[in-house]
């Protein structure tokens, strides 16, 4: 198994955005994903001024996303490992630049990027998948097997949305699901979780 190369930031490359650099191909799975359950839901980012006060701007609004995650990661903290935590903030860091961030895009959503870490603390996954967002700020996790993928979003409430492409000699096969988090790894036993999940 080959994972999806996690982001690092080279001083060689820094002046090279990544946003990240399996953009492309994390993209092409969330719009699969959607097309495959039938929707795909945007909310646009509202700079909306209130009573006397100034609205904020694009930077504050990720300030405050990442601040919120990892505040909350902290209080998790003692259940991830160093190398864990360390590679979801750098990832989250790199998501949330704001240089390159599209005006209608919502930053990481609290309960969405809990999600996640509850996947990764109930179903041990110790594999390093790509990250990237869906506009409304639900977080997907994507791993690449030679040409099978796995793309999960996480969504509020514990819950996850799945799509797994399996590469055939008569072309590519999508399976789709929505699903509890605690049942994720029974769900895609089939198409093999472990490949995912237990991976490098």
């Amino acid at each position: 198994m080959q994972p999806v190369q996690c982001f690092v930031r080279s001083p060689i490359t820094a002046p090279e955005r990544v946003r990240p650099a399996v953009r492309e191909d994390m993209m092409s799975s969330s719009a699969a994903l959607g097309s495959v359950l039938g929707e795909r839901s945007r909310t646009f980012l509202d700079d909306e001024v209130t009573l006397g006060r100034p609205s904020k701007s694009v930077g504050e609004h990720l300030f405050d996303a990442l601040a919120e995650a990892k505040i909350w990661t902290s209080k998790v903290a003692m259940h991830l490992d160093l190398a864990t935590r360390d590679r979801l903030f750098r990832q989250l860091d790199v998501l949330h630049e704001a240089e390159e961030w599209p005006a209608t895009d919502q930053p990481i959503t609290l309960d969405s990027y809990k999600s996640l870490v509850r996947a990764i603390l109930y179903h041990k996954i110790n594999s390093r998948p790509g990250l990237s967002l869906m506009p409304e700020g639900n977080i997907i996790a994507v791993w690449n097997d030679g040409d099978d993928r796995l793309t999960i979003e996480f969504l509020p409430a514990n819950r996850a949305r799945w799509l797994v492409v399996n590469a055939t000699p008569k072309g590519a096969e999508r399976t789709a699901g929505t699903t509890p988090l605690e049942r994720l790894r029974d769900v895609l036993a089939p198409y093999g979780a472990e490949r995912w999940f237990d991976g490098g």
